[in-house]
């Protein structure tokens, strides 16, 4: 068996071919395109190596490059850049680097941990697009929350009586109060009629908001220098614009996954279950589908829901796993916190791990691994989820436990 490690850049990359007794086969460096990509084909196979007697290893697995390959039957083994960084401390403690160096540095990682890591499998299109779509999203939803953010502080330097009159300012009413008006004298303005007109035209109906609104329009503006409200309020204007783009794009985007889901086979499987959003469902779809996991401790270790044990000696330590999918560990969360609003059982173990003295977010992690369990049956045999059938099981499974000594005394 023969290992080639590749160092990737954005021009070119580097490859290093090695034997099973790490001997150094070839070194060499090739265009990061199409051309390039075809001249490593064409060199490795110069070397009498095929898909089936190499195993290739690089750092990014979501690089064009690795699509390439799999595509062509080659086995690719990604491996994370921490612990290659590891690795090279063992072998190099003077920490000298070089991108050949790197490159065999991979090689032989991969030919001594090969077993531990999981090849890369291209999934079907239209998962791999729901992927795609459902990262993208998540991007402008940080993006979303950085310009709310800025929009708050540039308001509290020349306009806070917006931020009091609305209890979200990314919410539609709010953003189309911020496009309409720049100062707060400029809403003041406005007549009692105009503010009910004001109101209905953005759909506030509630009369906690309403009384929330014409309480904050009856105070007395605020003594604030003229340069400040000028360069503020052009910001303002700007950050408006760019908040209500994201919101609109966000929207757009959450259409697009739940059409998408509609196209794959039990696309929807995970919206059965209580709290789930389209998001959410997606989300696990995506988490499960292509993967091979054997049960369900794997899939907790993989996803971070679990910690792990260290021991050393006589002493034991249970520790926060930070190695682990964070895309899927976030998704187990976001569903726990959801769940708690919706199930019927979910907020019991929630809140009897608070009770012992845990925090909210551990308490949390542990309500995820339930919901693991319940997700990997989900997928494992393609059904939907029953929240009477799952209560039953778990009373079934109460009923069943073996009576200890103490309590028949």
């Amino acid at each position: 068996m023969f290992f080639i490690g590749i160092d990737l850049s954005d021009k070119f990359f580097d490859c290093c071919i090695t034997n099973s007794f790490r001997d150094v086969v070839s070194r060499n460096r090739f265009d990061f395109n199409d051309d390039g990509f075809y001249s490593f084909i064409y060199h490795i196979r110069e070397k009498e190596l095929n898909s089936q007697n190499c195993i290739i290893g690089l750092e990014n697995p979501r690089s064009r490059l690795v699509d390439f390959l799999v595509t062509r039957g080659y086995t690719i083994l990604p491996v994370n850049p921490n612990a290659l960084a590891r690795y090279r401390e063992s072998r190099f403690p003077s920490k000298a680097k070089s991108d050949q160096g790197d490159a065999q540095l991979i090689a032989d990682h991969i030919r001594e941990h090969r077993r531990a890591l999981r090849a890369v499998k291209i999934p079907d299109e239209k998962v791999r697009e729901l992927k795609l779509l459902l990262e993208d999203r998540d991007r402008l939803v940080k993006e979303k929350v950085r310009i709310s953010n800025q929009l708050t502080n540039t308001l509290k330097d020349y306009f806070p009586q917006a931020l009091d009159a609305f209890g979200n300012i990314t919410n539609k009413s709010a953003l189309e109060f911020l496009r309409r008006f720049d100062t707060f004298e400029q809403a003041k303005s406005l007549s009692s009629e105009d503010i009910e007109q004001f109101l209905n035209e953005c759909h506030c109906y509630q009369k906690k908001t309403r009384d929330r609104f014409g309480n904050v329009m009856k105070k007395n503006p605020s003594q604030i220098p003229q340069e400040i409200i000028r360069t503020r309020m052009r910001l303002k204007k700007i950050l408006v614009g760019h908040l209500a783009l994201l919101i609109q794009e966000i929207q757009d985007y959450e259409e697009q996954i739940q059409q998408v889901m509609g196209e794959i086979p039990h696309g929807d499987i995970f919206r059965s279950l209580p709290g789930a959003d389209y998001v959410v469902g997606a989300k696990l779809l995506v988490l499960y589908d292509g993967k091979e996991f054997s049960s369900v401790s794997e899939v907790g270790a993989f996803y971070g829901t679990v910690p792990y044990t260290a021991r050393s000696g006589q002493s034991v330590y249970i520790r926060f796993r930070w190695g682990c999918n964070k895309f899927g560990r976030t998704t187990f969360h976001q569903l726990a916190r959801s769940s708690l609003k919706k199930s019927q059982w979910a907020k019991k173990p929630f809140t009897k791990k608070r009770e012992e003295g845990k925090g909210y977010h551990h308490a949390l992690r542990c309500l995820a691994n339930l919901w693991v369990k319940v997700t990997f049956a989900m997928w494992r045999d393609k059904t939907p989820y029953d929240e009477a059938k799952h209560l039953a099981s778990i009373a079934s499974h109460l009923i069943n436990q073996p009576v200890s000594a103490s309590s028949n005394r």
